[in-house]
């Protein structure tokens, strides 16, 4: 019997790297002390060698690793699977725009996936675009390929049901809903679009996930601009830029990771339709059915991996065209033309099955984390609280009778000295990940920007800062367990 986190968290010392869930497939791990998050970033074997699953953009599921190892690996060469032949040929254009050499495709028999070998040396830079694009092969899809067994991908009934679930979200038909194996697979796909359209380079607004940013950075021909606050001063100098040279698009956040800030989105786009470049939203962080941003974007993109599918269990992403925008008719020209189905039917299953009481977790989630937002702001020991609640740019598109999402990040005051007791004791399950019906809490700094922590430090992300996703144990149970591990910064 698989053990419940909801009243069995995984948080102590001595679950070091087990899956969270209790599940082969999950897509997280526990690392309970504020040191194994540290051993986890430089690498230590002693963090590493417990881990019985990770994320799966930064860590090698067991079951792909043993892809790698008996279909790809060689005395030479090194290789990760890709879920088709066009995203492996995207990771081939990536290597080689790094001046790689002697990049190999390797397709399996039988199968839509695709290998890459590249020289060993080079295994690094592969690792990066397997990270940044997210176009993986799923664990579920490694296990088939080990089996030699063809993993489907076609036009299921749960295939159908997700598309109708998202568009019900989203106010649209089912037809302007394209799934992709990950979130950031596409906002990876919803970068190729807008810069296909519209041939100029790329704004983010807001400081958001790291792979986003990396995709504007990093891809071949990228070219960006970045707004890491996303204030009405940062619109005052987008108009200026505007006035030279307008984007092609601008990417936001709503709210952003992990301080939970939203731009002015009418804002945003009155300047879209004045200058004529797109707009992009990665609503994940608001949680399904919170907010109305249809108005404002040409394309929102969602990682269906957190709060739709709500058990952690399964990676997968939506693209949502506007079919009220101005730009629709071209857009959704451009992304027929390259757009292929690649979330396999065996993962396509179990979001579906995860997502049939999504409604039901976001309403609970939602009054969870309002409670807990509003008692750790009353709370001695704590600095900052960065929640949506309040913000006059959420409120302008919460929906009516609707909530702010599970997210919150909290900063303690006497952060260096306290932060680490605090982690250790706490009661919830700890590793990276958010959206699950589990409480989730990690040094979310440390993990997503280890190697620049000054920088983003100087953008106003603390080092020390604690991101908490709110599941649906009881609020009080919550309260109780926040309140207990706080006591260590209260002596």
């Amino acid at each position: 019997m698989p053990v419940n986190l909801l009243i069995e968290p995984r948080s102590r010392s001595e679950q070091l790297g087990l899956p969270m869930p209790d599940d082969q497939h999950a897509v997280s791990a526990c690392l309970p002390l504020w040191e194994h998050n540290i051993g986890y970033e430089e690498g230590d074997e002693a963090v590493h060698s417990k881990l019985q699953a990770a994320y799966p953009r930064f860590c090698l599921h067991p079951l792909v690793s043993e892809v790698c190892r008996k279909l790809l690996h060689s005395d030479s060469l090194r290789g990760l699977p890709f879920i088709s032949a066009q995203a492996a040929q995207r990771a081939c254009e990536y290597v080689k725009n790094a001046g790689v050499s002697g990049v190999q495709l390797r397709p399996f028999d039988g199968q839509s996936a695709v290998g890459v070998q590249v020289p060993h040396d080079s295994l690094p830079l592969l690792r990066q675009y397997w990270q940044h694009a997210g176009e993986n092969v799923s664990s579920r899809v490694a296990e088939l390929i080990l089996r030699e067994a063809a993993a489907a991908i076609s036009e299921t009934r749960e295939r159908q049901t997700i598309r109708e679930r998202v568009a019900v979200i989203n106010d649209v038909t089912p037809e302007d809903v394209f799934l992709y194996p990950s979130g950031m697979a596409a906002v990876a796909a919803a970068w190729r679009t807008v810069t296909a359209a519209l041939h100029r380079f790329t704004c983010q607004f807001g400081f958001p996930y790291v792979d986003t940013l990396k995709i504007q950075q990093r891809f071949p021909g990228a070219e960006h601009l970045f707004f890491p606050v996303g204030s009405d001063l940062d619109l005052d100098e987008l108009s200026r830029q505007c006035d030279s040279r307008p984007p092609a698009a601008v990417f936001c956040e709503v709210p952003t990771n992990p301080l939970l800030m939203t731009p002015n989105l009418a804002r945003l786009r009155r300047l879209a339709d004045e200058y004529n470049f797109l707009v992009v939203v990665d609503d994940t962080l608001a949680a399904c059915g919170n907010v109305d941003v249809m108005p404002y974007a040409d394309l929102v993109v969602t990682s269906l991996t957190k709060y739709f599918s709500g058990y952690g269990n399964v990676l997968a992403g939506s693209l949502v065209l506007n079919p009220r925008g101005a730009h629709y008719g071209a857009l959704r020209e451009q992304l027929a033309a390259e757009f292929e189905e690649t979330l396999a039917d065996v993962d396509a299953a179990v979001l579906c099955r995860n997502s049939d009481d999504v409604s039901q977790r976001t309403h609970a989630i939602n009054h969870n984390a309002e409670q807990l937002a509003d008692w750790l702001r009353t709370h001695d020991a704590v600095e900052s609280v960065y929640y949506p609640k309040g913000d006059p740019a959420y409120e302008a598109i919460r929906k009516t009778n609707a909530g702010y999402g599970g997210l919150l990040s909290i900063v303690l005051k006497d952060a260096a000295s306290q932060t680490p007791g605090v982690f250790d004791s706490l009661r919830v399950c700890k590793g990276p990940n958010l959206g699950t019906h589990f409480t989730l809490c990690c040094p979310y700094t440390i993990l997503a920007h280890y190697d620049e922590l000054d920088d983003v430090e100087t953008q106003g992300v603390s080092r020390w800062l604690l991101r908490i996703s709110v599941g649906c144990e009881p609020a009080e149970e919550l309260i109780t367990r926040f309140e207990d591990a706080l006591v260590i910064a209260s002596e």
